[in-house]
């Protein structure tokens, strides 16, 4: 049988040199120092020389995000026997925080739409919008959200990809609230958020009877969507 090579225990140790430690010890701790700054400056993932793999990491900070006016819409699609038609509104306003780099850290905010804003492009199924939608009781619609799930780890915002998002939130239409899913994503846009999103639901959920039109009615279900440039407030 061959000998097996065996690890010399304490017994077998050589004595213990103090002197001889310290003369070693002081080039060592020189060089753990020196390589210990070469990889925070230059050869480290977050380092600043010529190898480095990536940015510095960002500081977590929840910030204000609020629409840019003229660049964000709300729009809907419905669909009526005789031809499909769709509506939008851009007067839009509302505020969000959030932390762009950590999404788990939570997400609040208000989204409020004007309901004469609404427009089909027909003047008078505008006016038979805006009654079923109850627009002079309940001039405006919002949605608050509860949550925010995302896929994505780490789940934060970057220009590409997409982050894809789960928003949950009270959604009130005509007075009534209930609670609805918007799938969506959001992306970094030359410095801005841009979030989109969109849900179907039936308006009836609302208590909204869907109008008719030469004796053929709107199909109750809808498809809801919004598309939001957002831009931090200091």
């Amino acid at each position: 049988m061959g000998r097996v090579n065996q690890i010399p225990g304490p017994a077998n140790w050589p004595p213990f040199d103090r002197r001889r430690a310290d003369v070693l010890s002081t080039p060592m701790r020189l060089a753990a120092t020196a390589l210990t700054w070469l990889a925070i400056i230059g050869f480290g993932p977050w380092g600043l020389g010529p190898w480095a793999s990536g940015p510095w990491p960002a500081a977590a900070e929840v910030a204000r995000w609020v629409p840019v006016s003229g660049q964000s819409i709300v729009s809907f699609d419905a669909s009526f026997p005789p031809a499909d038609f769709s509506g939008y509104c851009r007067d839009v306003a509302g505020e969000f925080e959030a932390d762009a780099a950590d999404l788990t850290r939570g997400v609040t905010g208000r989204l409020t739409v004007q309901v004469a804003g609404l427009s089909t492009g027909n003047e008078g199924r505008d006016k038979d919008m805006w009654k079923a939608l109850s627009a002079e009781r309940h001039p405006t619609m919002y949605f608050v959200i509860q949550t925010v799930e995302s896929p994505a780890f780490p789940p934060g915002v970057a220009e590409h990809p997409d982050t894809l998002l789960t928003i949950q939130g009270r959604l009130s239409i005509a007075g009534v609230e209930r609670v609805k899913r918007f799938s969506g994503r959001i992306r970094f846009k030359q410095g801005r958020l841009w979030v989109r999103g969109e849900s179907r639901f039936k308006m009836s959920d609302f208590g909204i009877k869907p109008p008719q039109y030469l004796l053929l009615a709107v199909k109750d279900e809808v498809g809801v969507g919004f598309d939001l440039l957002l831009e931090r407030q200091p």
